[in-house]
């Protein structure tokens, strides 16, 4: 049987299809030539036009649009602003209309814009010379306050008078002043009085027709806007028409060029036909080969005879098998003897817990286990035996990391290369990734190496998740004890500020350095109210919270704090389950969150809400996992660990303080929770908040405040004594208290009140909790109840701490009367009242 190559079969038919092909590609080419010359001639002459004569137009409205604002100007400046607003609007008209094409549409709309700019100056015109006659009024009033007083018995407007005038104003304003003026007969006055009514009736006149020609050309303005708009209507209609026929003129084109290819569509598909019928003969063929080197790479024998009989290249191929399947058939047999060992070396390095490598003295790898690979994300097809130590840490050494001693100090791998062939090394590798891994190498007798490879980062994390306990629980307390602090200080600072804007007289500079300083203080006492948050010792309402129902409840919220460019999502999985939290404090939290995410988002993203079933972390206590997830800038993982710190902030300054996250933190962990935070540099964040989930629907009793009571009546000459170790405070408060004529006395412990107590009775007793003595103002308070049952006045505590820390550490009843510094003296005229 002659030969024939399957090459020459398939070049024939490859050759005819592809001639099919080009000849097809050139009719094609041809029509979207000519549909690409008629479009090229629409964009050039039509669109531009279009485009020109619809931003005319807009352009016109806006104008338009502007006229009102310019009418409206009550000063000088922003008439001045307006007027330059409308010049610029004017020339970019103009500029705007020197591209029109149509010699004649662009020499009416120049003509019409000369008239509009013309009735706008005038506009401009009539609205400054009504600013002007405004001031020359206003400047009468220096002139009445120069006046005589005139006599009593002139004339006296009574009630319905004046509502009659009212009525007046509201039917017909323009003729009130000359009534008013002949009502009170100014013009018989003297010659002061009469002058200056006689100017501002003038100047009333002058306005009342100024204010007539505005209305006329703001209507002038509106009309002429709506002709030019309809010229400009008028002019894209008949553009419209043209791009008709333009697109009547490309449709035929297209369709001609469709008729050619749908031709050589159906040859093509004849060929195709043919085409197939011979590739399923050869394909069937190369079927049967394929099957038999399948079982023969199995391992199989038992192979099939081909019955494929041809004289080309795929009877080659058969003929070339058999020889290749006798020679796999011996190997075969000497691989199973191999396998058998290999499987025993397999088992003993792939069930050790640790990596393994092996290296010969020449720095050549002998072996290695399966957990070696699973440490370094090495795939089977890039390490082989033999490879040389350079390129075996190649792959080891892919991703940023450094290498420490275990003293942690930065180590060179040339220097360990060097000195592991012959003493033990030991150090740590430090990925970017988070992960670390132990390095143990022993040298062995015959030369060579073999190093032990273990994972630390689980250990290491939970070191670290200790460290950064302990840290922030350190500075829990430092911030604990500053707040308490710094809440006396504002006491006796915002104490004087108080005082001294009381004091008279004042000048109006000295009265707004005041209130500012007043305003400073109330943000520093908010600035105390964060870190008592982060510091868990924020008073919590507690109630059992549906955390669906209370993050759907605050969305609009949300989505109006953050700006109308990022998207809110959310995905609520947790209805009708609840947990026992503070909402407002929730809500205040899941807000911070959202305001960092849309500062993470300056020109726009996605933040997503989200809630599901889970439990606490590293607890079997079921929990709900709220997610809030951002599309922002993300948060560097040098900076990941440092987050929930007080005043830690990546603002600039002034732009933040640093406490928004250690609030959340302090709630989270005050409310029993958890809180983590995952952060991809430039991709998201995301924050995932656990709250413990309520079984039964409880809430906890809210501590009593002051508001119920009744305001307790105290006399002047009253005796009052108070009781404050800090000397800046007690001053204030004796001198505050002084002011409103109280005797007052002061005390810096409660051992001497107590003594004092036997022998004179005070008609109010004001203490702070901390005092400088063995006993509290709280222990104080309830001494004089218990043993002195003939006490008839009354007992006030303050105290920098919360309410809610008092009643824990010092018993502190919701019955008594409480103030919480730093607080400003309107809040103690609330609940005392002096007669």
């Amino acid at each position: 049987m002659k030969f024939t190559s399957i090459r020459q079969k398939a070049s024939l038919v490859i050759l005819a299809i592809s001639l099919v092909a080009i000849f097809m590609i050139a009719i094609g080419w041809q029509a979207m030539r000519v549909s690409e010359a008629s479009l090229s001639e629409f964009e050039a002459e039509t669109l531009p036009e279009i485009s020109t004569a619809l931003t005319l137009a807009e352009g016109v409205a806006q104008l338009a649009a502007i006229a009102p604002y310019t009418a409206g100007s009550g000063r000088p400046f922003q008439l001045q602003t307006e007027s330059r607003r409308i010049r610029r609007r004017i020339v970019e008209l103009r500029e705007v209309a020197d591209n029109l094409i149509d010699i004649h549409f662009r020499q009416d709309i120049e003509k019409r814009l000369d008239d509009l700019q013309l009735t706008l100056e005038e506009l401009v015109s009539r609205v400054q010379e009504e600013l002007y006659l405004r001031e020359d009024s206003l400047a009468q009033q220096f002139h009445i306050r120069r006046l005589p007083p005139l006599q009593q018995d002139i004339y006296t407007i009574n009630t319905e008078q004046g509502l009659m005038w009212l009525l007046e104003l509201l039917n017909d304003p323009s003729d009130m002043p000359a009534q008013i003026t002949d009502i009170l007969n100014l013009n018989q006055q003297n010659e002061s009085v009469r002058h200056i009514a006689n100017e501002l009736l003038l100047a009333n006149k002058q306005l009342n027709h100024i204010q007539e020609r505005k209305v006329y050309l703001l209507i002038s303005i509106r009309a002429k806007s709506e002709q030019l708009s309809d010229k400009v209507s008028v002019f894209v209609g008949g553009l419209q028409k043209k791009v008709s026929r333009q697109r009547q003129e490309v449709s035929g084109s297209v369709a001609y060029g469709q008729n050619w290819i749908i031709g050589i569509s159906i040859f093509l598909l004849f060929g195709l036909g043919h085409l197939y019928f011979y590739s399923q003969r050869m394909t069937r063929d190369l079927q049967s080969v394929t099957e038999n080197m399948e079982r023969l790479s199995l391992g199989r024998t038992d192979l099939r005879s081909f019955s494929v009989k041809r004289n080309d290249e795929i009877g080659t191929l058969i003929h070339m098998f058999e020889v290749f399947r006798r020679d796999a058939i011996r190997r075969l047999e000497l691989t199973a003897e191999l396998s058998d060992h290999k499987k025993l070396l397999e088992a003993i390095f792939n069930n050790m817990n640790d990596g393994l490598s092996v290296f010969s003295g020449k720095g050549e790898l002998l072996t290695w286990n399966r957990h070696y690979q699973e440490l370094f994300d090495i795939r089977d097809e890039e390490i082989s035996i033999g490879m040389p130590i350079e390129a075996v840490q190649s792959l080891i050494n892919r991703g940023e990391h450094k290498n420490l001693s275990l003293e942690n100090q930065a180590i060179k791998m040339e220097d360990i290369n060097a000195s592991r062939q012959y003493q033990f090394q030991n150090f740590e590798r430090h990925f970017a990734t988070g992960k670390i891994i132990e390095f143990r190498s022993r040298p062995m007798p015959e030369g060579g190496f073999v190093t032990l490879y273990t994972d630390l980062t689980e250990r290491k994390s939970i070191e670290q998740q200790l460290r950064k306990a302990q840290k922030m629980e350190l500075l829990g307390q430092l911030t604990g004890g500053l707040a308490h602090d710094f809440n006396n200080l504002l006491a006796a600072i915002m104490g004087n500020l108080q005082m001294l804007s009381e004091s008279s007289p004042l000048t109006d500079n000295q009265t707004r350095y005041i209130q500012r300083a007043l305003t400073v203080s109330e943000k520093s006492s908010n600035l105390v109210q964060r870190l008592l948050a982060f510091s868990r010792r924020q008073q919590l309402f507690p109630e059992a919270t549906c955390i669906d129902d209370l993050i759907e409840g605050m969305l609009d919220l949300v989505e109006y704090s953050v700006g109308s460019d990022i998207v809110i999502d959310y995905d609520l999985h947790c209805p009708e389950r609840l947990s026992l939290i503070d909402p407002s404090q929730l809500e205040n939290a899941l807000l911070n969150l959202s305001l960092n995410s849309a500062a993470a988002m300056p020109d726009g993203g996605r933040l997503a809400f989200s809630t599901m079933l889970s439990q606490l972390p590293e607890s079997d206590t079921s929990a709900i996992c709220i997610t809030v997830e951002d599309s922002g800038k993300g948060i560097p993982k040098d900076l990941l660990g440092r987050i929930f710190e007080p005043f830690f902030t990546t603002k600039p300054v002034g732009k933040g303080s640093g406490l928004g996250l250690s609030m959340v933190y302090g709630f989270v962990k005050q409310s029993g929770g958890e809180i983590q935070v995952d952060s991809l540099e430039n991709n998201w964040t995301k924050v995932c908040i656990y709250l413990p989930l309520s079984v039964h629907s409880q809430e906890l009793p809210r501590p009593t405040d002051n508001h119920h009571l009744d305001r307790i009546r105290l006399a002047k000459n009253d005796v009052v004594w108070l009781v404050e170790d800090d000397s800046e405070v007690q001053y204030v408060i004796r001198e505050q208290l002084e002011q409103l004529g109280l005797v007052v006395s002061c005390f810096e412990t409660a051992e001497v009140v107590l003594e004092k107590i036997e022998h004179a009775m005070p008609n109010l007793l004001i203490s702070d909790v901390n005092l400088a003595g063995t006993i509290s103002g709280v222990e104080l308070a309830h001494s004089i109840a218990n043993d002195h049952p003939e006490y008839t006045g009354v007992i006030a505590l303050m105290s920098g701490l919360p309410k809610e820390e008092l009643t824990q550490q010092y018993q502190l009843k919701s019955t008594d009367i409480f103030l919480s510094k730093p607080f400003i003296f309107d809040q103690f005229l609330n609940i005392f009242h002096i007669q």
